[in-house]
């Protein structure tokens, strides 16, 4: 089955597969070339940052200052989707991935290190976002400390934008802390029916083929070797299977929604790592890369199964890079791109109570 990247429905975000999950992480570098800024770089411009010790990276995750209206847009959004979904009781928690550039720019090239207001963006976004009363798990110290950052089971694919089944374990572990230390959040967990799930490691690590910046390498280069990775496999205790086993039937019956990017891609790990650690039944949507996470979540909203049955829980999982990318963010695909207060207004109408009146 193959992920449908234009037309977008419920039913055609659940069917993917890893050439899928590869063709996001192309279309997602290659949007590099289209920032503010970038469109008078060098027609040699290289969409891949070659760093130290055969590490790759993206130069979209490279911020600059031309982004703090756009990202000041972006967190305002947030902070008002927020407070709309506690009003139709559905608490709603950011997930925010922080650059790979960041977590691993001890390995960026000498030419091209880390910049300070990059540096800054993430601990800034999370404090504004926090402040306006959006819990967010925030993964950047505890990616920064883990003592698996630079082991052998890497956070983050070398040759690859996404992490790895490690850095999705210690994300949906985050996600777990998140929800025990904050007396709301437990409750709403403690509100949804558990499942218990088992964990079972692989012995070996196994080869990948997840390598989505090795593709966009300049012709001629030496390609990188194939990244060994350590994964994993979460099952329900009992064998039942996971929530996405029957994805459309599931959609009804589960109480967690993990909505995102490709890194929520099933193939990343992630949503199994969620059922783990939360030991719950989660529904998971990997939403298109060129369409973004306004639209995506737009559309999900719309869906028939969300209507009638809405989720009290909803993971909404966004790469950092994507804060310079508001609603009407103009590099987008123009069939994805819409006006910022229209989408408000479309989530207030999508989101509005059963029963509430319409002004």
């Amino acid at each position: 089955m193959r992920l449908t990247m234009h037309t977008f429905s419920f039913r055609s975000i659940l069917r993917t597969d890893l050439a899928a999950l590869a063709f996001c992480g192309v279309v997602l570098v290659l949007c590099a070339l289209m920032l503010p800024g970038a469109q008078a770089a060098p027609a040699h411009a290289s969409p891949v940052v070659i760093g130290k010790d055969g590490w790759l990276f993206t130069p979209y995750e490279f911020a600059t200052e031309a982004d703090k209206v756009d990202t000041e847009a972006s967190l305002s959004m947030l902070q008002k989707a927020h407070a709309l979904f506690a009003q139709r009781g559905i608490a709603m928690v950011l997930v925010l991935i922080p650059h790979k550039i960041r977590v691993y720019a001890h390995h960026l090239p000498d030419d091209k290190p880390l910049d300070a207001y990059t540096a800054q963006k993430y601990d800034y976004a999370v404090q504004t976002l926090r402040a306006g009363g959006v819990p967010v798990v925030d993964l950047h110290k505890p990616f920064l400390t883990s003592p698996l950052r630079d082991s052998d089971t890497l956070l983050f694919f070398k040759t690859d934008t996404h992490w790895t089944p490690t850095g999705a374990m210690l994300a949906a572990e985050r996600v777990r802390a998140t929800f025990d230390a904050d007396p709301a959040l437990r409750a709403a967990l403690a509100a949804t029916p558990p499942a218990p799930f088992l964990l079972h490691r692989d012995a070996k690590p196994r080869a990948s083929r997840t390598r989505d910046l090795a593709r966009l390498l300049p012709a001629g280069t030496t390609a990188p070797p194939i990244e060994r990775i350590l994964y994993y496999r979460v099952e329900r205790e009992g064998g039942a299977g996971t929530a996405n086993a029957d994805p459309l039937a599931a959609a009804s019956t589960v109480a967690i929604t993990a909505i995102g990017s490709s890194f929520t891609f099933s193939g990343t790990g992630y949503p199994d790592a969620l059922r783990y650690t939360l030991q719950r039944d989660v529904l998971d949507i990997s939403l298109p890369t060129d369409q973004g996470p306004w639209y995506g979540m737009d559309q999900y909203l719309r869906d028939a199964s969300f209507r009638e049955t809405p989720p009290k829980i909803i993971l909404w999982e966004i790469p950092e890079r994507e804060l310079r990318s508001p609603p009407n963010y103009p590099f987008r695909d123009p069939r994805y791109i819409v006006d910022n207060a229209k989408w408000l207004e479309s989530l207030t109408e999508l989101l509005r109570p059963q029963g509430a009146a319409v002004r």
